[in-house]
């Protein structure tokens, strides 16, 4: 069973230094409570109880609950191109991408929480959120070009394709449904990763 991470120490950060140690080990916590539980049912309090502080401590260093689920959306995002870029060596592409996103089930129920979370965020959040997709894109487009060169305008496609495919796939095979629409999620992503990226190679 996974350690908790520590509860944080009760004194406030002053520091750059400091806030940004606190954001990591908050994003810990909140990564840590999604094994257990679906963002779309992890509230602040969780987070809170389980961090050692107040909800308006919570707020003070990660804006709102749903800014606090992309930034640990991000730091999943930076995990997983680490291990596509591992496996994509001995894999085809769109293999290692769905191979890679099943592995990561924290990371695809976030994706397809994300459009709600993305409606709340204020213009400040927004703006956080528009750079970190933008770093996570071109990290991606860096794991990937050794085995499939794409232009900018091919990137950001099969970025979109990958969050469209992962977020609808994952909602539709939650194995809380009574009757899932979706029983095989990774076969079913790699089929349609594998039609995207050869229209995608076929236009370029």
């Amino acid at each position: 069973m996974p350690v908790s991470p520590a509860p944080l120490p009760f004194a406030r950060a002053r520091s750059e230094a400091q806030r940004q140690d606190r954001m990591a080990q908050l994003i810990a916590v909140t990564r840590e409570l999604l094994t257990r539980a679906p963002a779309t049912t992890l509230t602040l309090g969780n987070v809170a109880g389980a961090a050692g502080l107040a909800k308006s401590g919570i707020l003070r260093y990660a804006g709102s609950r749903e800014a606090l689920l992309l930034r640990v959306m991000h730091a999943e995002h930076l995990a997983w191109i680490d291990a596509l870029a591992d496996a994509l060596p001995g894999s085809t592409p769109a293999a290692a991408l769905a191979g890679t996103l099943t592995a990561r089930p924290v990371l695809c129920d976030l994706i397809a929480a994300s459009p709600v979370l993305i409606g709340r965020l204020d213009p400040d959040e927004m703006h956080d959120l528009v750079s970190q997709s933008n770093d996570a894109q071109q990290r991606l487009g860096a794991a990937l070009r050794p085995s499939l060169p794409l232009s900018e305008d091919q990137l950001s496609a099969l970025t979109a394709a990958v969050h469209a495919f992962t977020g609808t796939t994952w909602a539709w095979s939650n194995p809380e449904s009574i009757q899932p629409m979706v029983t095989d999620f990774e076969a079913t992503v790699l089929r349609l990763l594998e039609v995207f990226i050869a229209g995608l190679l076929s236009t370029a």
